[in-house]
């Protein structure tokens, strides 16, 4: 099992490469504090010692606390802690999006129970869910954490973003506001799906699979990350490379010196038949 490392001033990473039924799936990730105080994002890899990445496949997880409420960094950790905690013990068989769905709402309950007993939201946490079996993709999202795949050199991102913005664009679709409006909004950024809310139903999932192709790079990251490059810079930078990508993309983000930066965290996993 692959956790993240302490917080530190510069990007810290590491590579593996895991040995499929049908291939090879190269890992890579990176991660930064940024500017900010705390480092509140937490991440990790499924075991993938002996025959288990060829038995049961490979997860990947990736969880941003959130700053604006108390115990992100805890509840980030316990995320992550107790997705690869179930992986690595769950029968073989259960792989799917609806495992991810049933798993990761006990989770979210475990969370409410211990820090939201009140009923509010008073810690959270996004989670972004890989696993890779059989050729086959299976994930979960919830929050603003985004998961992406490249594919013959374009990038396309598989998961929604649970923000109000989304929700704002919605109501811009059926003439409700502008899209202008939406956007100006102050609260836009807020999110409406996270780990640590009772109403667990702001969440995206792979009901069926998706089959991934020899080449295939798949990211997961934090909001730090996108937020701060452009879609041409973040998509140049993403290559077979598991390693250097991630270290790239974290060095590239913090090389901006953007005010405030935020925590910033990735995965780079590229799929090689």
């Amino acid at each position: 099992m692959f956790k993240a490392p302490q917080p530190t001033e510069t990007a810290s990473e590491q590579a593996i490469c895991a040995t499929l039924a049908d291939g090879k799936l190269f890992l890579g990730n990176a991660q930064h504090q940024g500017k900010r105080n705390y480092q509140e994002d937490s991440f990790g890899f499924s075991d993938i010692s002996g025959n288990t990445a060829m038995q049961k496949g490979v997860l990947a997880v990736l969880a941003d606390g959130m700053g604006g409420l108390a115990n992100g960094k805890n509840v980030s950790e316990t995320v992550v802690s107790s997705l690869l905690e179930w992986f690595n013990q769950k029968p073989d068989t259960e792989t799917t999006g609806e495992h991810l769905k049933f798993v990761t709402s006990q989770i979210n309950q475990k969370i409410c129970d211990i820090y939201c007993a009140d009923g509010r939201v008073n810690a959270g946490s996004t989670a972004v869910e890989a696993v890779i079996k059989n050729g086959v993709l299976h994930w979960l999202c919830v929050g603003d954490s985004r998961l992406y795949l490249k594919r013959n050199g374009r990038i396309y991102q598989l998961n929604e973003d649970h923000d109000y913005l989304n929700e704002l664009l919605s109501d811009a679709i059926n003439h409700h506001e502008s899209v202008k409006s939406a956007f100006e909004d102050p609260q836009k950024d807020s999110l409406v799906g996270c780990i640590g809310n009772r109403s667990f139903d702001n969440f995206d999932y792979s009901k069926r699979g998706y089959p991934l192709c020899d080449g295939d790079i798949l990211v997961l990251c934090s909001d730090g990350v996108y937020n701060a490059l452009t879609k041409e810079e973040f998509t140049a930078l993403i290559t077979e490379n598991a390693i250097e990508s991630s270290s790239s993309i974290i060095s590239a983000v913090n090389a901006k010196n953007l005010p405030g930066q935020d925590n910033n965290t990735v995965i780079v996993m590229a799929y090689k038949k």
